[in-house]
């Protein structure tokens, strides 16, 4: 839809972010915290006008507009400029972004299976931006040079049993 009607960021990310809220509000309903006494400080305006919790606002607030709806309209406007495949590719490597920073700001330790699953995720996306001209240069490059770039099998039949 994107790559098609390019303006549509704005209205697509409002859907996104109204079934984010309203997931949310379901879920305040399940716990029922809503409605028992005390619990009004945590709905507006209490949120703002409470001086022991006004923290929690300012993370609600930038919860809300920076790291829900900024970034999934920036998100939506950037991924309409790029063809799927690109798209999948780089949303692939979201968990390894996430490692990258808990590592650097949060001091995370990383085990064998963490290694291994970035290596894995890497791989992919390395295979999936390969183009068969590539693979055939690849197999050129270690003695195999009868390969045909249409099928990638040999071009005369080699060692067939008769």
């Amino acid at each position: 839809m994107m790559t098609e009607i390019p303006g549509q960021a704005l209205p697509i990310t409002a859907v996104q972010v109204s079934v984010c809220a309203l997931i949310c509000m379901i879920w305040c309903f399940s716990e029922s915290w809503m409605g028992t006494p005390g619990a009004e400080h945590y709905a507006l305006p209490g949120l703002f006008t409470d001086p022991s919790i006004q923290h929690v606002a300012g993370a609600v607030f930038w919860t809300g507009l920076i790291t829900t709806a900024l970034n999934r309209f920036v998100e939506t406007t950037a991924l309409g400029k790029i063809s799927s495949a690109e798209a999948s590719v780089i949303l692939a490597t979201e968990p390894l972004w996430a490692a990258l920073f808990a590592a650097l700001w949060l001091s995370e330790d990383f085990g064998a299976n963490d290694y291994i699953g970035g290596a894995l995720i890497v791989g992919a996306c390395l295979a999936t931006s390969l183009k068969k001209e590539d693979f055939v240069k690849f197999h050129k490059m270690f003695g195999k040079k009868n390969m045909s770039s249409k099928n990638m099998l040999p071009a005369e039949p080699v060692g067939m049993i008769e």
